[in-house]
């Protein structure tokens, strides 16, 4: 039994969600790729998918909300899985028939998996010395070679990383907050109701709209209900293990932007990244916090997963505005200086993420977005940039009126 709970944590945590993230690959330029970067997109398309499902289902649902949101949204996210492997499966097929060869490298030597992963994952392939010093090569863009003290940084940062997670699951504190979030998940997987029993008499009662919308801690009872695992287990143990990582590989992505064209310096960013959450315990309401207290909480997402997610899209726009003209004809739409359609996409997608997680995430997506968006709009002086992420809040546009017609 123990097994087959730990397959399927594997299932729904880790391999789903890297299903998902290849149907979304394709809308993503060819250095964005990425391993990481994918099991991103699937994590947010999965949040959005469940916001999709599991708001109808507990509005306008009187018995056995949970367990019909269960079934729908455990079918979406095989059939979205199930598509983007086919999809992949299908472009893979096609370049290997028309001949492709991999931008930056021609060595297909490794065999049949390898040659299948860089072309899955062509994001992750690293430069060879031809490509560097090409004029027609930006290597802001590019994978390098890790010198021999970058590998030792890496190792560093992922000991600490170890650590934080070994302390996060053995030693995690409890927490006031405790008696209603978990409690509210184990209700919905042992009842199969969604917010309809208060948490601390087991009475009945009506949706409490401060709660009831941010419905991540449905999302924690999902996980528990097809893993056969306790809520209370899946949140204090196997929620530190899936989210910690999964908010470093953000600050991944934002430190190689920031550090472009000085690579080796991103494990050297990540370790003082790791060491700012560890030693981020300056007040019980910092971010840090929460991230290492309060994990499987919807506050501790917003401050961890759904800003630094806006703030690196917005860096990633910036960067491709600032991108000369000279690059690969496939990472600048025809060598012109454009911000991709892909990255509004994903943003929006993140304002929909924004609501499941906290009542204030709303607001916060909401208003770092437009502060972003006024800055871009400064620098790239194209009004167009508005227009988008006006549609792009349109989810955090939705969730008001829902709140407002409740």
């Amino acid at each position: 039994m123990i097994v087959l709970s730990v397959l399927a944590l594997i299932l729904w945590l880790f391999i789903i969600p890297m299903c998902m993230g290849l149907l979304l690959q394709g809308l993503l330029p060819y250095t964005k790729k990425t391993i990481g970067i994918t099991f991103l997109c699937g994590f947010i398309l999965s949040f959005a998918v469940f916001e999709v499902v599991s708001i109808p289902c507990m509005i306008l649902l009187k018995y056995g909300a949970f367990k019909m949101c269960v079934r729908v949204f455990g079918a979406c996210e095989i059939l979205l899985s199930a598509l983007g492997v086919f999809l992949t499966a299908k472009r893979v097929r096609k370049k290997v028939r028309d001949g492709y060869v991999p931008r930056f490298s021609e060595d297909f030597r490794g065999g049949r998996i390898h040659t299948f992963m860089k072309l899955t994952f062509p994001g992750e392939e690293k430069a060879d010395p031809s490509a560097l010093i090409s004029p027609r090569t930006d290597v802001r863009v590019m994978k390098v070679q890790y010198s021999l003290e970058s590998y030792v940084f890496w190792g560093i940062f992922f000991l600490i990383v170890l650590f934080q997670l070994f302390m996060a699951v053995f030693m995690a504190p409890f927490d006031g907050d405790d008696a209603y979030y978990v409690v509210e998940s184990l209700l919905a997987q042992q009842a199969g109701v969604m917010n309809t029993i208060l948490p601390y008499t087991g009475s009945s009662t009506s949706l409490d709209l401060r709660h009831a919308m941010a419905v991540f801690t449905m999302w924690e009872a999902f996980i528990a209900k097809v893993s056969g695992v306790h809520a209370t287990i899946v949140c204090h143990s196997i929620m530190p293990l899936v989210l910690l990582p999964l908010v470093y590989l953000i600050y991944l992505e934002i430190g190689r932007i920031l550090l472009a064209g000085k690579q080796a310096m991103v494990p050297i960013f990540m370790i003082f990244m790791s060491l700012f959450i560890m030693f981020g315990n300056t007040s019980i309401y910092t971010a840090e916090t929460f991230l290492m207290m309060r994990t499987w909480q919807g506050k501790a997402m917003v401050s961890n997963f759904i800003i630094p997610l806006i703030l690196w899209l917005f860096l990633w726009m910036f960067d491709d505005c600032r991108k000369p003209g000279y690059l690969w004809k496939e990472e600048t739409a025809g060598g012109t200086r454009v911000i991709r359609n892909c990255s509004w996409v994903i943003l929006f997608m993140v304002n929909m993420c924004a609501g499941i997680m906290s009542s204030m995430g709303i607001m916060f997506a909401c208003g770092f977005t437009a502060l972003l968006t006024f800055l871009l709009l400064i620098y790239t002086r194209d009004f167009k940039v508005i227009v988008k992420a006006a549609l792009s809040i349109i989810p955090s546009v939705i969730y008001l009126l829902v709140y407002k017609s409740m």
